[in-house]
């Protein structure tokens, strides 16, 4: 077991901690930019290789390639060089000499996922992943499922519209014991300076802010203007409606949004 020196060296702000204390098996964590969600997932991986001899966990991500640009130098900072963590820098692993292993990993090539048993693992983006809700089920979800281990997964995202991962958001929210979610703003950061947000709520179209700052589902479907909308260009003056002229009727089912006609 790792010591409480160690865990120090694990800064996590309040709202990071309570992620990482709550013991939920499936974790959602829904967050705006610079949140520090990749940092409270790496720190969760780090201390639980760690923690658990021969633990085997996986960091995930839509492609090996972003797994690579997003994770791997941070992962890489964090890890205690007391430990003497070992890099395998081809295939993205890192081997401790407790037996431990943290691998990232790459949906687009779904080959590389098979055949393991996992403690834990890191979902990044889960909406970006291309079938995702196959791949959770068939290739991901079982992995978790040997009899030593009833491995844990913890997603995090910054909302696309209301999608897959705004399913799951919403599963946490409901009082089951398996599931838990979390949504949290940029400005939840107690680390990031406030002025920037509020110079990013200035240049930005209020819709892209509120999406990536605020961590708002936002539901673009079906939208003429969406962000880009100005009253101004967009919005035709009251004309007067003359007697002569033909009327026509249309009717929007919506089929793919809450409402219908």
């Amino acid at each position: 077991m790792i010591n409480q020196e160690t865990r120090l060296q694990f800064p996590l702000h309040a709202n990071q901690f309570q992620v990482w204390e709550n013991r939920t098996r499936f974790r959602v964590l829904v967050a705006g930019r610079r949140f520090g969600k990749t940092t409270l997932a790496l720190t969760e991986l780090v201390l639980a290789a760690l923690s658990k001899p021969n633990s085997n966990l996986f960091y995930v991500a839509p492609s090996y390639r972003q797994a690579k640009m997003i994770a791997w130098h941070m992962l890489k900072k964090i890890m205690p060089r007391e430990f003497n963590p070992k890099y395998n820098e081809s295939e993205l692993i890192v081997n401790l000499p407790n037996g431990s292993m943290v691998s990232l990993k790459g949906t687009d090539n779904e080959e590389s996922l098979l055949g393991v048993g996992l403690d834990g693992m890191v979902i990044d983006e889960f909406a970006s992943i291309h079938d995702n809700w196959r791949v959770w089920y068939e290739i991901l979800r079982p992995m978790l499922s040997d009899s030593d281990k009833d491995g844990w997964a913890l997603f995090i995202g910054t909302p696309k519209g209301k999608d897959s991962f705004f399913e799951l958001y919403l599963q946490g929210q409901k009082d089951n014991d398996e599931i838990k979610s979390w949504l949290f703003k940029t400005e939840d950061n107690p680390f990031i300076d406030p002025e920037e947000i509020e110079a990013a709520r200035k240049s930005m179209p209020d819709r892209y802010f509120r999406q990536e700052y605020e961590a708002s589902f936002e539901d673009y479907t079906g939208l003429v203007w969406g962000a880009e909308f100005n009253e101004r260009k967009h919005v035709i003056p009251p004309k007067t409606i003359e007697p002569w002229w033909t009327i026509i009727g249309v009717i929007d089912p919506a089929t793919s949004g809450n409402t219908g006609v």
